[in-house]
């Protein structure tokens, strides 16, 4: 899993507190025990008292007290389980506690990382992404190809549908290939087609892979976080976090690129994110509603220059599907 040492420091602590937590209940529930079944206490304290004893035999002795030790202990056990179903509790009511039985809290097993420590990472990286909720719809189940006309525009060779599928088969490969390959991405096209959700699709099958995801929308980038960082030196809690993490993610995000108010700040910024992530071979989205000669416009020379040598461009086109959500949800 890839995550940070203070991520690792933050799910260790959770296994800590459980088993703190689940120590405590197995106590009260015992006090509870003892004090409605006081024969319990005293069998507790016989099947302690004769394992001590045959570890005693076996040192002062030699003599081994072993089986019979056990075949004792077995009897009290019994008669324990028996007094617990009379008054009514389960016959496991005493029996530690653990919020994973298979780890027994503590992460890992015999070779590996358990599958609760491993699930714990995805849950972590998902809040990390910022995409926690919005991943529950915007992912391939709910991803509806059909709302791209299969008619063609008279303006693209090819259908929106067709552009699409094409479209959406290469992201699949990009996920498919992620590891060994890696790569960029860029989606442009105008509103309310499908843009941020395919992002988001493959922002879920990555994170689902244990892979860490960041989702920036452009504003929130360059106002809030980089000129907080750069220029206020991190006045905003966690701030300084995030912008260490546009560098070191798996897949960083940037949604609605062009709607920020772009200036040679953002623009210098918005290269050597872009610059240091492809050095250091950490992939990229971008989606946008400028097209290529707009965005030629409004970024420099070399961010562009950049982005067209490093990122499959991908061009969205057809209906507003959006609006065509909206009506649907009106009409039903």
């Amino acid at each position: 899993m890839a995550i940070r040492n203070f991520q690792y420091d933050e799910i260790m602590n959770t296994y800590y507190q459980n088993q703190l937590n689940n120590r405590a209940l197995a106590d009260a529930r015992k006090e509870e025990v003892y004090a409605a079944i006081p024969r319990i206490a005293e069998i507790d304290r016989l099947i302690a008292l004769s394992s001590i004893q045959a570890a005693r035999s076996r040192l002062t002795s030699n003599t081994d007290t072993t089986d019979s030790a056990k075949e004792n202990n077995q009897n009290l056990i019994a008669e324990k389980k028996d007094l617990l179903k009379t008054h009514g509790y389960p016959e496991d009511y005493l029996k530690p506690i653990y919020t994973c039985p298979i780890c027994k809290d503590t992460g890992r097993t015999e070779n590996d990382y358990c599958s609760c420590y491993k699930q714990a990472c995805i849950s972590l990286l998902y809040r990390e992404s910022t995409l926690d909720n919005i991943l529950q719809v915007e992912n391939f189940d709910h991803f509806n190809i059909d709302y791209y006309p299969k008619e063609s525009d008279g303006e693209h060779p090819y259908s929106p549908y067709d552009n699409m599928n094409s479209i959406l088969e290469k992201s699949k490969q990009f996920i498919m290939n992620f590891e060994s390959e890696g790569g960029n991405l860029l989606f442009y096209g105008e509103t309310g087609l499908g843009k941020t959700f395919l992002s988001n699709c493959i922002a879920k099958e990555l994170l689902d892979t244990g892979h860490t995801v960041l989702y920036q929308s452009s504003i929130h980038l360059f106002e809030d976080v980089c000129a907080d960082v750069i220029m206020k030196k991190g006045q905003i809690p966690g701030s300084q976090e995030t912008y260490r993490y546009l560098y070191d993610c798996d897949l960083l995000i940037i949604d609605d690129l062009g709607t920020e108010f772009t200036n040679s700040f953002v623009s210098s910024e918005l290269y050597d994110i872009l610059n240091t992530r492809i050095r250091s071979k950490k992939s990229t989205i971008i989606s946008t509603n400028l097209n290529l000669k707009e965005m030629k416009e409004r970024y420099s020379d070399r961010t562009i220059t950049r982005i067209m040598a490093e990122y499959k461009v991908f061009n969205f086109y057809g209906s507003n599907i959006r609006l065509a959500k909206r009506r649907q949800t009106i009409n039903n």
